[in-house]
């Protein structure tokens, strides 16, 4: 091939060959002429517009990156580990050595024997710009299109203006700046900047890199038909010899034929290139990634800030948050596991203690491995909670279509914590009252709900969350209403989690299944960010990658990228602003995370010691999706969240088989331990508005004497009991007739028992676990004969009473001489207290006398004496309970002054704290007088749909002998 001045000189011989080349020369010059002219009217106008000028970047950007032996894009980009030390990736094909700048002519700058070659500069120009050697270096057509016609609009695209937006103005600057850029470094120097920095695919960048790629020689070598099969695959980067291997011969052929036609080559070099047989170099092995799956999220958050193909073009270095040694550990403790897991132990490793010092920390299990999937595959997650920054993540998987990390599975019973947490906002507290009891449910089965069938009956809510009770999170899931779940989870970096029904407010019996169902499809990373909000103080910590409405925050992502600069050391773009987002009060993470840290809590179900405890304080939750399919544990301390997956890697290919809870929290338990060897044991400091007492276990109410046992509970200060325990009761027994004593049982036949007082709801439960019930009805044995003229006709036997009680009856008859009333504490009173004095006056019929019970409570009896003439003492005795004291309302959601915003299908739970000192009637919500629903058992909440507007709640509740409390509180649900 002749050289780069020959092929100028042969051009213009071969353009007066012929006269009818002449005249269509001749017809061009002229086209020439018209273009030049409405090009200069275009400058014009734009030099005219000063916002199309104004802050053009410098021409001399380009040789800056492209002119060696400092050019930027000479150096692939890089991406390091959080100290800057260690490579974790490098964006450059291994088949090409390290990138070289070759130029079209030997000069004493180049250092180098070799130079592009003639027949790869003429298939190039004739592909990709024919008037290369003859046009100002650019082209009027195409601007609205954003097409880049000459190979300076490709240098000026690519290289001086990737950072703006496409658009007329972007493809008129783009123009002016071919221009200048050809007037100032001339069209050779153009030829050779695209060249040696043009993408050929397969992250070959430059024709040098490419001639390896493809044909593993240097591009020195090439021939005419290697050069125009690289042509080609400039102008289509995925056409390549590599992928398209039949398509990039095809199009080699067509560069051939337009090389030909432009008088470029000859016929017998045409024919020549045509019959020379090509072949292509196999694909080279890919470069080994340590941290595949950080790099796909570190990549993806990257190329919000900078185009993906500039990134690849190189010049860049990425220091990330990863912590190498930390990853590399990580990385072969899961290994490690997953192979112990296939031999079906789980135990001390062989391992060199250097190499994976976490391995030796799994505790030792015993497994079925035939009862795993036959693609058990885990991932593994390791965050800074209080800088919201990745320290190390884990995955493998075999779908094509994401990567590991934008992968989605069922959480199961790990949201039971985000229920809770809803929980908290309305009321209920660690201490809480929660039933474990069988559930009737027709989606969930049995064994999801109780893996060893027993069920735990009344509990507080800390144990039933510590031990993963579902049908307690069911129950309360119910009443507080989906919705309200899914925005809190939401808050806290769940967006992916959704209801695929729309049906939340189901009557069906159980709408909160859905929630376990068909709701729960949540990425690892969501997980863990969400997690992390509870050792952070309620604070979200992330990067919003991606815009949102004015009426949604955008999503918080974790922070992956620490610094972006290129090879001068020089920051290129900022990385995005870390923003801390209060999600939570401090307060309720301060609730969430003592609860989820109490080792003894756990014990029940897991026993001691267990994976979940590490020697230091540490916040964690063991998770299974109902068809056992997917297993986790997200744990935390101070410093650190761990979160790990585990579960049927290869979702395209489902095997049988279930994944172990235990199998994730050994795994949790090792990386855990040695990701937080190096920070204090220290736990979470309590934070002012939380307040301790003793209380009984497990009502959480105040302890009584008839207490089984009393704990040490934490609140919201303002929401402490102030009720005694009513869930144990003792009453007092005929033991042989077993029934309640009366005052007319023998006192020698009472005795004392203890009762739990069991709701309806829960009577087949306490039947099975052969618990008593308390006795319902009243004895009958030995009451007296009612005397016809010494009666209490009013109160009635075993009334409730309040206030001013009128006392009605007889009292009269033969020998009638005065009568009194007096009243006795408790079933046989050790003493009598007369609250109506000696009256002589018979009564028949009437107003015996009052009593003010102001001051008393509880069971008392109430009788009536007569004294007659002949010395005889008659007596009528009835059985009452006073009950002065109103029903306490502790609290009522929604607050009162509390703001909703409307959204599909939007749930506001209505809920209210009441107590009674003997026991509540009914209970009664209204909403702007208008009665929503009346409950006589408590929990006294119900989920009601919301609509734009301004609303009024009041809450009244009723004990047994009337006594009434109301509370109210105004809320606004906007539009």
């Amino acid at each position: 091939m002749p050289s780069v001045s020959q092929i100028i000189k042969m051009r213009n011989r071969h353009r007066s060959r012929t006269q009818n080349k002449r005249a269509l020369r001749s017809g061009w010059g002229c086209a020439t002429i018209l273009s030049l002219s409405i090009v200069v009217v275009i400058l014009g106008v734009t030099f005219l517009s000063i916002s199309l000028s104004q802050d053009l970047p410098s021409l001399e950007t380009l040789p800056l990156l492209l002119e060696p032996p400092n050019g930027l894009l000479l150096q692939p980009t890089r991406f390091y580990d959080r100290s800057g030390e260690h490579i974790i990736y490098t964006l450059q094909n291994s088949a090409a050595p390290q990138r070289r700048f070759v130029p079209i002519e030997q000069n004493q700058s180049t250092q180098s024997d070799e130079i592009l070659p003639a027949s790869l500069i003429t298939a190039t120009i004739a592909a990709s710009d024919p008037t290369f050697w003859n046009s100002p270096g650019f082209s009027v057509q195409g601007i609205r299109q954003q097409k880049h016609n000459t190979l300076a609009q490709r240098l000026t695209a690519d290289l001086l203006l990737w950072k703006e937006t496409p658009g007329i103005r972007f493809a008129l600057r783009e123009r002016l700046l071919a221009a200048q850029i050809t007037h100032q470094f001339g069209r050779e120097k153009i030829i050779e900047w695209y060249l040696n920095s043009a993408y050929y695919g397969n992250l070959a960048y430059g024709a040098e890199a490419a001639s390896w790629v493809y044909f593993d020689k240097p591009v020195s070598d090439l021939n005419l038909a290697e050069a125009a099969v690289l042509a080609a695959v400039a102008e289509a980067p995925a056409l390549n010899p590599l992928d398209t291997p039949a398509v990039a011969i095809e199009r080699q052929k067509i560069v051939i034929e337009a090389m030909l036609g432009q008088g470029l080559i000859t016929e017998e070099e045409a024919d020549q290139a045509y019959d020379t047989k090509i072949t292509f170099q196999k694909p080279a092995d890919i470069e080994e990634n340590i941290a595949q799956t950080y790099f796909d999220l570190v990549w993806d958050q990257l190329t919000t800030l900078i185009p993906g193909e500039r990134l690849r073009r190189g010049g860049f270095e990425i220091i990330t948050t990863l912590d190498y040694d930390l990853q590399i550990q990580t990385a072969c403790t899961v290994q490690a596991h997953l192979a112990s897991l296939s031999n079906g132990m789980i135990e001390t490793q062989t391992l060199n203690e250097q190499t994976c010092k976490p391995a030796l920390l799994i505790p030792t299990l015993t497994l079925d491995k035939n009862s795993l999937p036959d693609h058990l595959g885990t991932n593994v997650l390791v965050l800074n909670p209080s800088t919201g920054q990745i320290l190390a993540m884990v995955g493998k998987s075999t779908t094509k279509s994401a990567s590991t990390y934008q992968i989605s599975h069922s959480p199961g019973t790990l949201l039971t914590p985000f229920i809770y947490l809803t929980a908290f906002t309305r009321g209920f507290g660690p201490a809480s009252l929660v039933w474990d009891i069988p559930f009737e449910s027709s989606d969930i089965p049995p064994e999801a709900l109780t893996p060893n069938g027993i069920f735990q009956g009344p509990i507080r809510l800390r144990l039933a969350l510590a031990n993963d009770y579902l049908t307690p999170a069911l129950q309360i899931a119910n009443q507080i209403g989906i919705g309200n779940i899914l925005q809190i989870s939401h808050q806290l970096g769940l967006n992916s989690l959704e209801i695929t029904s729309q049906n939340y407010s189901s009557s069906s019996g159980c709408p909160s299944c859905q929630l376990f169902l068909d709701g729960g499809q949540v990425k690892l990373m969501e997980m863990v960010q969400a997690y992390g909000v509870f050792p952070n103080q309620g604070v979200l910590v992330g990067q919003a990658f991606e815009e949102s409405n004015a009426a949604e925050l955008p999503a918080l992502q974790p922070i992956s990228i620490l610094k972006i600069r290129d090879l001068n050391g020089e920051i290129q773009i900022p990385s995005p602003n870390v923003e801390n987002r209060p999600v939570i009060s401090p307060l309720l993470a301060y609730l969430m995370s003592d609860t989820l840290s109490d080792e003894a809590a756990r014990w029940p179900s897991l026993g001691h010691p267990n994976p979940l405890e590490i020697g230091r304080p540490a916040g964690a939750k063991m998770g299974q999706s109902i068809d056992r399919n997917d297993a986790w544990t997200v744990g935390f301390t101070p410093e650190l969240v761990v979160g790990v997956w585990m579960g049927n890697e290869n979702p395209d290919s489902p095997s049988e088989g279930a994944v172990p809870q235990k199998a994730a929290a050994a795994l949790w338990h090792a990386i855990i331990q040695y990701a937080t060897q190096d920070f204090p044991a220290t736990g979470w400091q309590m934070p002012p508005g939380i307040t301790q007492m003793d209380v009984c276990n497990p009502s959480g109410m105040l302890p009584t004497s008839q207490c089984p046992s009393i704990v040490n509970e934490i609140f919201l200060s303002g929401q402490e009991p102030t009720q005694p325990d009513t869930l144990y009761q003792s009453y007092q027994i005929n033991r042989e007739t077993g029934r309640l004593a009366t005052v007319f049982t023998p006192p020698e036949l009472i005795e004392e028992r203890t009762y739990l007082n069991i709701p309806p709801e829960a009577a087949a439960w306490a039947q099975s676990a052969g618990l008593e019930a308390p006795p319902e009805t009243f004895d009958v044995i030995d009451t007296p004969v009612v005397l016809t003229y010494t009666q209490i006709t009013s109160p009635q036997m075993f009334a409730d009473l309040k206030g001013n009680v009128t006392i009605r009856g007889i009292a009269a008859g033969d020998n009638f001489e005065s009568y009194r009333l007096q009243i006795g504490q408790g079933i046989n009173p050790s003493g009598w207290i007369v609250i109506q004095e000696d009256k002589t006056e018979p009564i028949e019929n009437g107003i015996l006398g009052t009593w003010d019970t102001t001051g008393f409570d509880g069971l008392y009896a109430l009788q009536l004496v007569i004294l007659r003439s002949n010395q005889r003492v008659e007596t009528a005795t009835i059985q009452v309970t006073i009950d002065n004291s109103p029903p306490e309302i502790a609290a009522i959601y929604p607050k009162d002054g509390q703001n909703f915003t409307e959204e599909n299908n939007t749930y506001i739970t209505l809920s209210g704290q009441i107590s009674d000192n003997l026991g509540i009637d009914f209970v009664e919500f209204y909403i702007n007088d208008q009665l929503i629903f009346s409950q006589t058992q408590a929990p006294f909440a119900i989920s009601w749909r919301a609509s734009p507007g301004d609303y009024t709640l009041r809450v009244k509740a009723v004990d047994l002998a009337g006594n009434l409390s109301e509370m109210e509180a105004s809320f606004v649900v906007e539009p």
